[in-house]
Order: C-alpha cells, then sequence, then structure tokens
C-alpha cells in the first residue's frame, strides 16, 4: 500500500554551488566549472504523513538480540515522479523539474528510484533547503539495466529534487521514487553540544595508534546503507586472479537478497582523520549491487556462516584509495586478531583481541555446527549494532571471518567483556555447495581449496600523484601515469607487479620498499 501524502508548496531563493560528478558512482566531486543553481518559484511539497515514533523505535529493537544491523530509519512505500508532480520551468533549449520531499521531524530523508533512466546532458542534484547536505550531479552515467537507484540519507527533514533536462534528447527521462525512509536516530550523529558519534565511548577511532598497523586493510572497510532503513558493515575482499573485481563481503542477515544488494549504499573512507578527531567525509560512495552468494544461519539444525558476498555496481576509482582485503580459509585459530567496522553507522573503529580465538557453534541455541569463531573478549574496542558484517583479520592481516553476533557493547568507558561471533571463511568456502551459497566460484573459480590470499592494492587506467596510496600486500600498476613532479613510494609485503603501458616523465620519483 503506497503512503497517502500531502501536497503542498514552498518558496524559496537558494543559491548554491553544485557541481556535477566527476565519477557517477561518488556522491559529490567538485570540478572547477561551478554551477549556480537559483530557485525562485513556488514548488511543491510532498509531506509525508505522522507515525508513532515510539511504536517505530521499540519495533526496531533486533528481536535477534544477538545479531547486530543498526535500525535508523522509518520507510514510506510512495510513488513519486518527479518530472509529472514537479514544478516546470522551460527555457529554449532545457526543462527544469523542482519538487521537495518533506518528513517533520527526520534528521535525514533517504529514497529510492524505482524508475531511474534519464538521457544524455540531463542532470539531477538533490540537496536540503539549508544548503548543508546535497549530492549531484546524478547523470545517464547512473543508469543501470534494472533502473533502480538508492540515495543515501541526506540531512534535514526536506529535501529538494531539481532536475534539468534538454528538449533534444533521444528519449524522456523517467524519475520515480518508491521508498522515502525517516531517519529518526540521528544518522549524521550531530549534537547540540558540537559533538557527534552514537557509538559507545570505548570504541576506538581506526586512526589512534591501534590503527597504525591497518592502514592498508582499513581501506577495504565500508558502511552500508541498507533498504532504507539499517546499516551495516563490509569489506573489499581480493580474488585469486588479482584483477580488482569489487566484491564486498558482509553479513546474509544484513542483505539477503539481490534486492537488498540492488537497494544499498556502499560508503568508503568514512572516518575520522585522527585518533579522537573530527567527523569524516561521506563523499566517497557507490550504490547498487548484485548479489553473488550468500548462506544463512540456520535457527533449527545450528548451521551456516551468515555471510553475503556482493559485486559493486562499479569499481572504486583510484581516488577512494582502494584496498582489496587479503584472507584465509584455515582451520587453525588465529593467535590474534582485528576487526574494523562502523558501529551504530560511526565513523570506522577498530577492535583489538590479543588472544587466540576459539571454534564454536553460534550460541543462539544449544546446539550446531563449529562454524564461527569466537573473539572471547575485545582488549581494545567493542562491536555493537551496525557492526554487522564487519571484516575479522587474523594476525597476519587475512580477513578469516565476518561478524555474525553476540553481546559485546560500551558501558562507560569500556566493553562489558562478553563475545563475538563471527562466520568462518573456512566454512564458507564450501558453504551450502552450490554457487550460490558459498565463495571458493568467486573468490577462486576454477580453483579447490585455497587457504591464503594476500591483499592488492591495484591502480589501473589512471594518472597517479604524491598523494596516492600505493601499499600493501601485493602492489600491481596497470596503465598508469605517473604526474609530473611526484614522488610515489610503493611499499610491498609480497611483491610489485606493473602490466600495461606505464609513463613517468622526467622529474618523477618511483620508491619501491619491500
Amino acid at each position: 500500500m503506497k503512503t497517502k501524502v500531502i501536497i503542498s508548496f514552498i518558496s524559496l531563493m537558494i543559491q548554491m554551488n553544485l557541481v556535477a560528478q566527476l565519477v557517477q558512482t561518488e556522491n559529490l566531486k567538485f570540478h572547477p566549472q561551478k554551477r549556480v543553481l537559483e530557485i525562485e518559484h513556488s514548488f511543491p511539497i510532498i509531506e509525508m504523513p505522522a507515525f508513532n515514533l515510539e511504536k517505530e523505535q521499540t519495533e526496531s529493537i533486533n528481536l535477534n538480540s544477538m545479531e547486530k544491523p543498526f535500525i535508523f530509519a522509518k520507510v514510506f512505500d510512495v510513488e513519486i515522479d518527479i518530472k509529472q508532480q514537479g514544478y516546470l520551468e522551460e527555457t529554449e533549449k532545457f526543462k527544469r523539474y523542482t519538487l521537495a520531499i518533506k518528513s517533520k521531524g527526520a534528521y535525514s530523508l533517504n529514497f529510492t528510484f524505482s524508475d531511474f533512466n534519464i538521457p544524455q546532458n540531463a542532470e539531477l542534484y538533490i540537496y536540503n533547503s539549508q544548503n548543508k547536505s546535497f549530492i549531484g550531479a546524478y547523470t545517464n552515467k547512473n543508469n543501470k539495466v534494472r533502473r533502480t537507484l538508492p540515495i543515501a540519507p541526506i540531512e534535514g527533514e526536506l529535501v529538494i529534487f531539481d532536475y534539468t533536462e534538454p528538449k533534444d534528447v533521444s528519449f524522456e527521462g523517467k524519475l520515480v521514487i518508491s521508498k522515502v525512509g525517516h531517519d529518526y536516530k540521528n544518522i549524521f550523529q550531530l549534537q547540540k553540544d558540537g559533538s557527534y558519534g552514537l557509538s559507545g565511548n570505548c570504541n576506538v577511532d581506526i586512526n589512534c595508534i591501534q590503527g597504525n598497523n591497518w592502514q592498508n586493510e582499513k581501506q577495504s572497510v565500508c558502511r552500508l546503507y541498507i533498504n532504507n532503513r539499517g546499516t551495516c558493515s563490509g569489506t573489499l575482499i581480493n580474488n585469486i586472479n588479482n584483477n580488482g573485481r569489487p566484491y564486498v563481503l558482509t553479513a546474509n542477515h544484513c542483505i539477503a537478497s539481490d534486492y537488498d544488494a540492488n537497494n544499498t549504499v556502499f560508503v568508503f573512507n568514512y572516518e575520522s582523520p585522527t585518533c579522537n578527531g573530527i567527523d569524516g567525509s561521506i563523499s566517497q560512495s557507490i550504490d547498487d549491487a548484485t548479489l553473488r552468494s550468500t548462506w544463512a544461519w540456520n535457527s533449527n539444525t545450528g548451521v551456516g556462516t551468515d555471510f553475503t558476498l556482493v559485486e559493486l555496481s562499479a569499481t572504486p576509482p583510484v581516488n577512494f584509495q582502494p584496498y582489496y582485503s587479503g584472507w584465509n580459509t584455515s582451520f587453525t585459530p588465529a593467535t590474534s586478531a582485528t576487526g574494523i567496522h562502523h558501529p551504530k553507522g560511526d565513523v570506522k573503529k577498530i577492535s583489538v583481541e590479543t588472544s587466540s580465538l576459539t571454534s564454536v557453534f553460534f550460541p543462539q541455541i544449544s546446539y550446531g555446527s563449529y562454524d564461527h569463531w569466537k573473539v572471547a573478549d575485545w582488549d581494545f574496542g567493542t562491536t555493537e549494532d551496525g557492526s554487522s558484517g564487519s571484516p575479522l583479520y587474523n594476525q597476519n592481516h587475512r580477513i578469516v571471518g565476518q561478524l555474525h553476533g553476540g553481546k559485546s557493547q560500551c558501558l562507560g568507558s569500556t566493553d562489558n567483556g562478553q563475545s563475538d561471533y563471527y562466520g568462518k571463511l573456512f566454512t564458507s568456502w564450501t558453504g551450502g555447495g552450490t554457487d550460490a551459497t558459498r565463495l571458493q566460484n568467486w573468490l577462486a573459480p576454477g580453483y579447490g581449496i585455497v587457504e591464503d590470499l594476500p591483499g592488492l592494492r591495484l591502480i589501473k587506467d589512471a594518472d597517479i600523484n604524491t598523494n596516492t596510496s600505493a601499499s600493501g600486500d601485493i602492489v600491481k600498476l596497470e596503465n598508469t601515469t605517473i604526474e609530473s613532479g611526484s614522488t610515489i613510494m610503493i611499499k610491498i609485503n609480497v611483491r610489485f607487479e606493473a602490466t600495461g603501458t606505464f609513463h613517468a616523465p622526467v622529474g618523477t620519483t618511483l620508491n619501491i620498499v619491500p
């Protein structure tokens, strides 16, 4: 059933320096030629109905208290056609449609287009009335075969859609919104006192001293906005061909279907730049993915590792500085372990366990298969809702599992001493016995058991400079150019590879450090 909405009109004058996306998979990248948009006319506001906030908050508490997604939004089913319902103004060459969506009391709003298909040279900008949060431009490069498009949260209770389309187009654009998410938990985490962050005080920022040796792996980990209402964590994971295929490992209780994968936004490099520092940037994201394999934990039999593997709709560009984490499928427990994650959707955190892992079944029931690694008690940090799906690394910086659940949490400045449980890669490798329920055929196609794979830093088809991250287990350059005057420091743990064309003009320096 579609939500009944209230339509009114608003008259605003907004002047904004909005700019086109340089990469269609990013939320915002600045372009030298800035565009000024002015709105002086009245245009419709479509307002979401009121709802029982207390009831929604109560129902958002996980029925399975062991599993850890973070539910932050009420979702409305709607059918809003921006071109049919928006204010239209025309010039000789362009049509421009403007429409606002409001949900009273929302900290932020997010959306899903069920029909997004726009022609070349058309542009969609999305922003709030305070000029504090905006995304744009979406172009025909964001079109997909399935014509869906999830939109990450935008701060505020009122969000404006501003669409411009040339008159001489090969086809008429379609922009139909089917979901509106009302954030009632403040996912932007901005508090009245100027502080931020919903996670507990015992969490440790990734750029504190505990994260010094994890600066490569942290660039694998991403925050997931799923189905307009929840957040989890995930990680880019390498495959045996070392080709940068953008696989992300997460949990089945976060993403269980292709629909879930299609309606997820993956945010990279959301972290405080220093230990206990300022908030981080959310400008680097990729919308939409395709489900490749998943294997749920079965509460009747106690079997399953609760993993999901998806493939992103686009490869993270070089300015994301992506790193594809290595992995290990051994049955031998790690002698120490590290988790990297986004508790309650917060900036990236790190958790450290200095003792060995143990092999267990998921303890939601009193029996099962030993499909999980147990972290008995974190020495630094913890996990919380929103950490689900995040990677667990062994002492050699290889992923050995993804977070299924547990009861670890913050009580004051320390955790409460309870345990966490990660689905084993050892078991997920063969999973449920089919390509759709195991990792083997995706991470090592054509191979049998592969016990250990290093991480990958792939820099491909790009111009790079001094600020380009170029360290990791395997560092591979493919069709790259070093900008004049740059010094590139390549730090490798396993090997360095260079393929295709490579151009380094006079005045550049390339240092390779094993």
